[in-house]
C-alpha cells in the first residue's frame, strides 16, 4: 500500500509541476510490479527498431497517469488504473512543438489524431510510423500514382516526404518549398536557364513545372501530363492542328521526338526555343535530296552553300519567311498560296506569298513609271509576262526563289521547262537589259 501511494504521489507531483519526468521504480512492490515491462506484461515493449524516448528510458509516467482504485478490479497489478496524462495532441505537445500552426495542415493533425500515423511506443519504421512510407500514405491517398509507366524517383523509392511535409506547410499540397523552387532542388540546370536573360524561357518553366509534368508519375516520357504533341496543343493548338490536319505536313512534327525535334521545351539561346539557328536547323534535315508526294526536293544545304546571293528571307537566314515549319495547306509548306506551275492564269490570290514583300502594282499596272524597273519605257514587262488569262508565267519561271550565283534580280541562269533547261542569256545594263531564252529570240528593253 505504501509503495502504491508513493508511486501515485510522484506521478501527481510531476504533472502538477510540469517538471521533467522521472524514472519511477516500484522498488518495494512485489517482483512482478517492479516495471511495466516484465515477462508477463508488455514483454516486447522497447525492443523494436525505433523506440519512443520515454519508453526507451522506462519513463512510462511521462505519458501515463497511475491511479489506485481498490474497489475497482483492473488488469494491472494492485488494481491500478492507467490513463493518459493529457488527451490527444495535448499529450504530444508536452514534448513536441505543435504541428498545426501553418497554412496547410495534414488532416490527421487537424483532427488531433497523431496516432493515426505514429505508434506512441515503438515501431520498426522511422519516425515511429505505423507502416513504412508510402504504404502508410496510401491508407488515405490513392496508390495509383505509384503504378505509372514512368515514375518520379522520390515516389518510386517511397519517399513522399522528399517533397511533402508530413505535418504542415505554408504551401499548397504541404510542399516543402513553393512551386518550381521545390523542383529546382533536384533540377538546378532548369533554374540556371531562368537566370540567363539571353535565353528564351518556356513560360511553364518560369510559372509552374506541373503545367507539363506530373509530379508523381505518368504514362508518358519525362512524366509529361500528355504525350507530345497533345501536351503542346494545350497552349499551341494552331501549330499542332496544322501538323495533324494540314494538306502538306512537315514530318518532324509527327515523327521521332515530334515538337522536340526542333524546340527545347525548357530554355534555349534562340527565339521560339529553337534548338539551333533557324536555317541551320532546317538544313540539318535538308542536306540531301528528299522524295515527297509532290516531287523531289533538292539538297538545299548544298544549293545554298553553292549560291551565295540569297533571296531576302534566305539572306536573313529565315526559311520561315516563306514556309510554315509546322504544316500548310499549300504546296511545299508555303505560308501562303504560290503557284507551283510554270504557266498559270493570273489572279491576285495566286501570288499572296510574293505580295507579303513585293508590291502588287508591279503585276497589275499595264503602264507604269514606278511600280517596277522591268519595263520598256512605260510598258510594264512584268505585267506582260505574268498577268495573262492563259499562259501567264509564274515568278519562278524566271527568278530563283532561294539563292543564285549573283545575277541581278535573282534571275536564273536557265529556265526549266518540262524536261528542258533553256539558258536565259540575261544581260542587265544601267537602263534596262536584254534576254534571249529558248522561248523567244533576243528581246531588249530600256527604261
Amino acid at each position: 500500500m505504501k509503495t502504491v501511494q508513493a508511486f501515485v504521489f510522484h506521478a501527481a507531483l510531476f504533472f502538477a509541476l510540469s517538471v521533467t519526468p522521472l524514472l519511477i521504480f516500484l522498488s518495494e512492490a512485489p517482483a512482478q510490479t517492479d516495471s511495466c515491462v516484465t515477462s508477463r506484461c508488455h514483454s516486447s515493449m522497447g525492443k523494436a527498431a525505433v523506440v519512443h524516448n520515454p519508453v526507451k528510458e522506462g519513463m512510462c509516467a511521462a505519458c501515463h497517469l497511475v491511479v489506485q482504485e481498490p474497489a475497482k478490479k483492473t488488469k494491472h497489478p494492485g488494481n491500478l488504473t492507467i490513463t493518459l496524462a493529457q488527451k490527444g495532441p495535448d499529450l504530444c505537445s508536452l514534448c513536441h512543438e505543435p504541428k498545426n500552426k501553418k497554412k496547410v495542415v495534414h488532416a490527421p493533425i487537424m483532427g488531433g489524431d497523431c496516432t493515426s500515423c505514429h505508434n506512441p511506443h515503438q515501431s520498426p519504421n522511422k519516425g515511429l510510423l505505423k507502416e513504412p512510407m508510402p504504404k502508410l500514405c496510401f491508407q488515405c491517398h490513392p496508390d495509383g500514382m505509384t503504378r505509372q509507366k514512368v515514375m518520379h524517383p522520390p515516389v518510386a523509392s517511397g519517399d513522399c516526404s522528399g517533397c511533402h511535409d508530413n505535418h504542415q506547410s505554408d504551401f499548397p499540397g504541404r510542399l516543402a518549398q513553393p512551386g518550381n523552387a521545390l523542383c529546382f532542388t533536384c533540377h538546378p540546370d532548369k533554374e540556371e536557364g531562368l537566370k540567363d536573360k539571353k535565353k528564351t524561357v518556356h513560360p511553364p518553366v518560369r510559372d509552374s513545372c506541373v503545367q507539363c509534368h506530373s509530379p508523381h508519375g505518368s504514362a508518358n516520357p519525362a512524366m509529361m501530363n500528355a504525350p507530345v504533341p497533345d501536351l503542346c496543343a494545350m497552349c499551341h493548338p494552331a501549330e499542332t492542328d496544322r501538323g495533324k490536319k494540314a494538306v502538306t505536313r512537315h514530318s518532324p512534327v509527327s515523327e521521332g521526338k515530334k515538337c522536340m525535334n526542333c524546340h527545347d521545351p525548357h530554355v534555349a539561346d534562340r527565339s521560339k526555343l529553337l534548338l539551333k539557328r533557324e536555317m541551320e536547323l532546317c538544313l540539318g534535315c535538308h542536306d540531301k535530296e528528299l522524295d515527297t508526294k509532290s516531287g523531289k526536293i533538292n539538297n538545299m544545304k548544298a544549293f545554298v552553300e553553292a549560291n551565295k546571293n540569297g533571296h531576302g528571307p534566305v539572306k536573313k537566314q529565315s526559311c520561315a519567311g516563306c514556309h510554315d515549319p509546322h504544316g500548310s495547306d499549300y504546296w511545299r509548306l508555303l505560308a501562303k498560296y504560290y503557284p507551283p506551275d510554270f504557266y498559270t492564269a493570273y489572279s491576285d490570290g495566286k501570288y499572296a506569298l510574293c505580295f507579303t514583300c513585293h508590291s502588287k502594282a508591279a503585276f497589275t499596272e499595264m503602264i507604269t513609271t514606278r511600280a517596277t524597273g522591268f519595263r520598256d519605257g512605260e510598258k510594264n514587262l512584268h505585267f506582260l509576262h505574268v498577268n495573262k488569262s492563259i499562259k501567264g508565267r509564274s515568278c519562278r519561271s524566271c527568278h530563283e526563289v532561294h539563292a543564285d550565283s549573283g545575277l541581278a534580280h535573282h534571275v536564273q541562269d536557265a529556265v526549266g521547262f518540262s524536261y528542258w533547261s533553256m539558258p536565259m542569256n540575261y544581260t542587265p545594263n544601267k537602263n534596262g537589259g536584254s534576254c534571249a531564252p529558248g522561248c523567244h529570240g533576243e528581246k531588249r528593253y530600256s527604261r
